[in-house]
């Protein structure tokens, strides 16, 4: 049986895992917070007035605990954040390796094919 996957539930799958790769590094590196602040502060000047720099904005002032429960999170709103997180850019974890983004997204794309399929065996309510 041939699963069809959505690729942005692939992405997104994605993105989660490599949020909770940097939430591991800032327990071991907290500088990493300061790092995406940086990036972030770069970014805001570009796109001054858009919501998401005011969104990370709040983010990036919370409890290094916080911050890491809420970049690992699922929640929706994290979805869509992730999209223009800025700890992507600040090192700590190398994402520039080819080798290691094609590992990722297979990761990624296993992760939801098996979701499908445990929802596909569910039975119909």
């Amino acid at each position: 049986m041939t699963i069809q996957v959505n690729q942005e539930t692939v992405n997104d799958a994605a993105k989660l895992m490599m949020h909770r790769l940097i939430s591991r590094e800032i327990s071991r590196d907290a500088s990493l917070v300061e790092r995406a602040r940086l990036i972030h502060s770069q970014v805001a000047q570009r796109h001054a007035g858009r919501s998401f720099v005011r969104e990370w904005d709040d983010l990036l002032k919370l409890p290094a605990a916080v911050l890491r429960a809420r970049l690992a999170s699922r929640d929706p709103e994290m979805v869509r954040m992730r999209l223009t997180s800025p700890f992507v850019l600040a090192g700590g974890i190398d994402f520039s390796d080819y080798n290691f983004r094609l590992r990722l997204r297979r990761a990624a794309k296993r992760v939801v094919e098996r979701g499908l399929k445990c929802r596909s065996r569910l039975p119909a309510v």
